[in-house]
């Protein structure tokens, strides 16, 4: 029985049913969920964008203002300290105005300028007694602050450094009417009230900087401390390249987090940076989203739950149907199956309980069939492979004959023969089987089996090579069979087998009522009377020249005297198969003989009916 090429189902219609559902499922819910956060998520961004510039633009407009009244006021009080200059109590003077400007701007730390000096805050001149020094160090050190200053630059600086606390100093020209001269006045106070306004208390950061990057004013009272500068942010890197005194950006920073930036120039070519983080402007949406994908997890899962349940009631019939077709193919037609259903799976399982049915009556009539014919020839023609007429074809014949059959049935029982008959052609015929030959017919003792039609085995060399295999298997499961014989009292039997190779016509022949399946021709002919002639040459096996010629390179041969066979003109070379090449066993017609336990014959002493045995021997 052919088996089937799939043995198991590889895609259950249950897994078809929840994967089809499933993909449905996770592409609404994937698309509503797309949909819905793109939406979202661009509302949000415009939100974050107008957020981040309104709070930008607040905080610039406060430090600018509150700079300025810096300025104002600094410029003020040194203008006033020089109207008092020339009295004699302006030491006092300048102290109770000094402290007065303090009462009146409490955040001042100090107030300098070279004609005047250092007005310095009492608690932080007595906690930083070298104020003066360490000031002036400063801006010996930085040579390039009172340069900008003199062309008339507003500059503005964290000296947080210096006293380690947050602390900014404004530098800008003063003219000294007295002295009629240019100078620069140093306003530096405290930023806790102006980092306090930079402290948004949302996700948005603000911060001053100057033209160079450092940072002036940060609501972190360390990033001042430490003096940090901010250039290397490419948004910073984008407010210097521009003219613009106002934009927003959406930049990565150094670690390549994308921040959402906006910034307002100021007096001085400072700038205000309000920055938020992309990730912190969609967080919510981010949370909603992930919310969103677990109810659609969750609603996917009770959906294959469903789905797998309802599934079942069609797959677990159908299962059972791919069995029972498992169980065909084994060749089990006796199966019990009973619809559960009154749908297209109850109507199926009839209908393929009556196609059992019907396959089992066809099995049982193709084994019927094959006991009577060629297995490989019921199964082609039981398929209509069979072409109709016969076919010429190139093939090698097959005849074996037992020596003496008839004295030896008639001592047998017709039982007996029967019994013995059927023992040596399953043996002979498993020979002819293994070798992809067909049997063609059992004619009394003698079988006829052919290789290459109606299928060849690729080549007339092939096919002529799996004959005398065959023949040298059928000498080996002889041998075996006469041991057993033997062994319980009989005599052993001896056969004879003739192959010859040649053009043959094959095909169905018979009546209307009744067809066989042969082969015809004088290459037939001449295989039968090939295998009379072992009689008197005392072999087992011959060949023709026609078989030899094809295979002599695989086989150890001995030719044998000329024959004249009744049609022939010529003598025709006969070949004695002694073995096969490079298979132990006889190496030449002697040993071969010996092994069978025959007696070697004088063929100078053979004398035969031509008329009889058609063949005749030339001395």
């Amino acid at each position: 029985m052919k088996q089937t090429k799939q043995n198991r189902v590889k895609v259950p219609i249950s897994l078809k049913l929840v994967s089809i559902f499933s993909v449905l499922v996770i592409v609404i819910l994937v698309s509503i969920t797309y949909m819905v956060s793109t939406i979202v998520r661009d509302d949000e961004r415009k939100k974050a964008e107008e957020n981040n510039l309104t709070i930008n633009t607040r905080s610039a407009q406060t430090i600018e203002n509150s700079i300025l009244n810096a300025q104002a006021n600094a410029n003020g009080f040194f203008n006033t300290l020089l109207l008092l200059e020339s009295e004699e109590d302006y030491k006092k003077k300048a102290e109770l105005l000094f402290e007065d400007y303090c009462q009146r701007n409490k955040s001042t730390v100090f107030l300098y300028s070279s004609d005047i000096g250092m007005n310095a805050n009492a608690a932080f001149l007595k906690a930083h007694s070298d104020l003066s020094y360490t000031f002036t160090n400063w801006l010996d050190k930085n040579p390039g602050i009172k340069t900008s200053v003199s062309k008339g630059e507003f500059v503005i600086k964290n000296i947080s450094p210096l006293f380690n606390q947050a602390i900014i100093c404004i530098l800008f020209p003063h003219y000294n009417s007295v002295t009629q001269k240019s100078d620069f006045v140093a306003v530096a106070f405290f930023v806790d009230d102006l980092a306090e306004i930079l402290s948004t208390g949302s996700y948005n950061t603000s911060f001053l900087i100057n033209k160079d990057g450092d940072v002036l004013i940060h609501a972190v009272e360390e990033k001042m401390l430490k003096g940090m500068n901010v250039s290397y942010l490419e948004a910073v890197q984008k407010i210097k390249a521009t003219n613009t005194d106002k934009s927003q950006y959406l930049l990565p920073d150094e670690n390549g987090e994308r921040w959402f930036y906006a910034f307002n120039r100021i007096v001085g070519d400072m700038a205000v940076l309000t920055c938020v983080s992309e990730a912190d402007v969609f967080e919510a949406i981010n949370r909603t989203t992930y919310r969103i994908i677990l109810l659609s997890i969750a609603v996917l899962f009770l959906s294959i739950i469903i789905i797998r349940f309802f599934s079942k009631t069609i797959s677990r019939p159908i299962a059972t149907l791919v069995d029972a077709t498992k169980q065909i193919g084994a060749g089990n037609y006796e199966l019990d199956l009973k619809p559960k259903t009154k749908d297209e799976i109850g109507f199926l399982t009839t209908n393929f309980m009556d196609m059992t049915e019907g396959l089992s009556e066809r099995n049982r009539l193709m084994n019927t069939f094959t006991r009577f014919t060629n297995k490989y020839i019921a199964e082609k023609a039981a398929k209509g492979e069979l072409k109709p007429g016969g076919e010429r074809k190139n093939a090698t014949i097959f005849f074996s004959d037992i020596r003496s059959f008839t004295a030896l049935s008639e001592k047998l029982t017709p039982d007996e023969v029967v019994e013995f008959l059927n023992e040596y052609f399953a043996r002979m015929c498993e020979c002819v089987d293994k070798t992809n030959g067909i049997v063609d017919k059992f004619i009394g003792d003698a079988v006829m089996a052919v290789w290459g039609a109606p299928e060849s085995a690729g080549s007339a060399e092939a096919d002529a090579w799996n004959a005398v295999k065959a023949a040298l298997m059928m000498r080996i499961a002889l041998y075996h069979l006469n041991q057993k014989r033997i062994a319980t009292g009989k005599n052993p039997i001896k056969i004879g087998c003739g192959i010859n190779t040649g053009p043959i016509v094959a095909g169905q022949i018979g009546s209307e009522g009744h067809m066989n399946y042969t082969v015809i021709g004088d290459t037939v002919n001449l295989a039968s009377r090939t295998e009379a002639l072992n009689k008197p040459f005392a072999t087992d096996i011959l060949i023709t020249e026609n078989t030899y010629k094809l295979i002599k390179d695989k086989i150890i041969v001995e030719e044998m005297p000329g024959v004249h066979v009744k049609g022939k003109t010529d003598a025709i070379k006969m070949y004695a198969v002694v073995n096969a090449v490079g298979v132990r066993g006889p190496a030449d017609v002697h040993e071969m003989r010996e092994f069978l336990g025959w007696d070697e014959p004088d063929l100078g002493k053979v004398s035969t009916d031509e008329e009889e045995k058609k063949y005749k021997i030339d001395g």
